[in-house]
């Protein structure tokens, strides 16, 4: 990230300059850009740094910050393009206590089938369950608390550390970025049950959400309005997206 900063003022910066100035092989650098884009680091296709890059290399360089960990959990578990790790995060973690990496292959993306060859869903499609599982079992990621290894292919549900009020803020302006481009306000419903939401992705019940929304109302960094029927969540006008990142270690 410190070498895309450095070239900021590029429009789009090769693969084959990232592989010349930070010494790893065309394959490894290929995967790490992947992964960067994966956690929102990164702009797709053109590997330019992001906002959200820009802020944690200043504060959190070497991801040990648990706000940076939710932040990144969530914007990949969000994004249906990263299918494995959406599905996983969204469709197997919540409603299981064990997880099997090979019945998990066979059993949620058999729907794939019509988009992939049958090697690839039998030999590959594994390895990418198990490198999601593997994440947050033996990388910083694991300091979430999600899931526990037993043993080898074989993870158990844990109980998830919980999420900082500014980490959940962030989720929630790119919640509203992504799927309410333009509004100055998300109800409450929205924010707990709507899809790729941060209630719905970081997998928290609804009185965990309303007491980190009223926080954040408390700290005036958002509107909490109540209503007979409908409370909704009002987002001030001047606050922009790199407003709330900076903010984020903070809260």
């Amino acid at each position: 990230m410190q070498y895309l900063l450095s070239q900021k003022s590029r429009s789009k910066i090769p693969r084959s300059d990232i592989v010349q100035n930070i010494g790893l092989s065309d394959r490894q650098t290929e995967n790490l850009i992947s992964m960067m884009t994966g956690f929102g680091l990164i702009n797709s296709r053109i590997s330019t740094i992001t906002p959200l890059g820009e802020v944690i290399n200043l504060y959190d360089s070497y991801f040990e910050k648990i706000e940076t960990l939710w932040t990144i959990h969530y914007i990949v578990s969000s994004n249906p393009e990263w299918i494995v790790w959406y599905r996983i995060v969204n469709d197997v973690i919540p409603n299981l206590d064990t997880y099997e990496v090979e019945k998990i292959s066979q059993n949620y993306f058999s729907d794939l089938v019509i988009h992939y060859s049958e090697r690839t869903i039998s030999e590959k499609l594994p390895k990418e369950v198990g490198a999601v599982f593997a994440s947050y079992t033996r990388t910083n990621l694991s300091r979430l608390n999600i899931i526990e290894e037993q043993k080898t292919g074989n993870f158990i549900k844990s109980n998830p550390s919980e999420i900082p009020y500014g980490a959940f803020l962030v989720c929630l302006n790119l919640y509203k970025q992504n799927k309410f481009p333009g509004s100055t306000s998300i109800s409450f419903s929205d924010i707990l049950f709507g899809n790729d939401s941060p209630g719905l992705v970081l997998n928290l019940p609804e009185y965990k959400v309303r007491e980190i929304l009223e926080n954040l109302h408390n700290k005036n960094l958002i509107r909490l309005e109540k209503f007979a029927n409908l409370d909704q969540v009002r987002f001030f006008e001047d606050q922009s997206s790199k407003d709330t990142l900076e903010k984020m270690y903070g809260v």
